[in-house]
């Protein structure tokens, strides 16, 4: 998997809305704020930051050198 690391929710949430509207998510369409939204959610990292799964993103030059493999992400109650 690929991801972009965000140090705001609210960047890594632009840019999920920014694939959303390139897809036409129902969300996006209506313009009802209903339906699918994103093609993926950001989730928070130990570190502070926002993981975005960008692997079925399409990507600019600069993302593809940015995105890496992995991130740490907080442990849920179960973990």
């Amino acid at each position: 998997m690929l991801y972009l690391i965000y140090t705001t929710e609210e960047d890594a949430n632009a840019r999920a809305d920014q694939e959303g509207k390139l897809l036409n998510f129902d969300y996006w369409r209506k313009d009802n704020g209903k339906g699918t939204r994103w093609l993926t959610a950001p989730a928070p990292t130990l570190e502070g930051n926002y993981a975005l799964n960008v692997t079925n993103y399409e990507l600019s030059d600069v993302e593809k050198t940015e995105a890496v493999p992995s991130y740490n992400p907080v442990p849920t109650e179960d973990e």
